[in-house]
């Protein structure tokens, strides 16, 4: 069986990885511990509204034309990464 983390871009993990550490660090959680399985809730500041500006800063940094419909794709970092990887410009 093929490790997932092998079948997509290791910069794009850790970008978005970046991404979501930045946002969650805005919010006074500087020491937020973001890892690939990491999700609302886990770490405790990624909470709803955590989730929103994710969402839109992830979007706006790696130019994806998502929908709000298409926020339920961006529960964790998994997903996120799957979702930009299969939605890339």
């Amino acid at each position: 069986m093929v490790e997932w983390r092998n079948c997509v871009d290791n910069e794009l993990v850790e970008e978005v990885m970046t991404i979501i550490r930045s946002v969650l660090a805005s919010r006074g959680a500087v020491d937020a511990n973001v890892g690939i399985d990491s999700g609302m809730g886990n770490p405790p500041s990624w909470d709803s509204l955590a989730f929103v500006e994710i969402f839109t800063t992830v979007c706006e940094r790696l130019g994806l034309d998502v929908s709000d419909d298409d926020a339920i794709h961006f529960m964790t970092v998994r997903e996120i990464v799957d979702f930009a990887a299969g939605n890339a410009a």
